[in-house]
Order: C-alpha cells, then structure tokens, then sequence
C-alpha cells in the first residue's frame, strides 16, 4: 500500500485498523516500515488531523510506533477484518 497519497485524515482509520489486526490477530497489512512511517506522519500532521476516531489515538504511542492498547469501535473491528481478508485475496490473485 502506497501511504504517501493518502490523506492525513485517512491515515487515522489505516493506523488504527492495522494496530487492531496486528495486535488482536497477529495479522498484517503493513510491513514495520509502513508503519512507522504512518505513525510519523499522523504524529507530524497531528494537529491538522479531524478525523472522527482520532481520540483513539494516543501520541506517546504514535512516538514509539505502536498501537498497542488501543480501545477499538465495531466498526474499527469490522472493518479492519473486511480491509485483511480483501488483501489477502489480492495476493493470492
């Protein structure tokens, strides 16, 4: 996945639907270099961010490149599941 075309609001929902994957699941969707570059550029554009589920997202996290701890929605849950196995099905094509 190409993150630098992707809006900083954006960003917010793939950080937090990787960090669920990734730490409820043992799944990925980002490699570890994706992700620290998608935490760096949230933590960087913090302030210019108004994504709804931001509040989900603690900084100090953002810094470590983590997302662990993280209180996720139903829908974060869902949609995050639908985001892997649509993945998924691509590398297998």
């Amino acid at each position: 996945m190409e993150l630098s075309n992707i809006s900083n609001n954006r960003l917010v929902p793939i950080y937090l639907m990787s960090s669920y994957l990734y730490y409820e699941h043992d799944k990925n969707v980002l490699d570890d270099t994706q992700f620290d570059y998608l935490c760096k550029r949230i933590l960087d554009n913090w302030d210019n961010i108004t994504h709804i589920h931001k509040h989900l997202i603690d900084k100090n996290n953002l810094k470590a490149g983590s997302g662990y701890g993280i209180s996720y929605t139903n829908m974060i849950m869902s949609s995050a599941l639908d985001w892997y196995e649509t993945e998924t099905k691509k590398e297998n094509e």
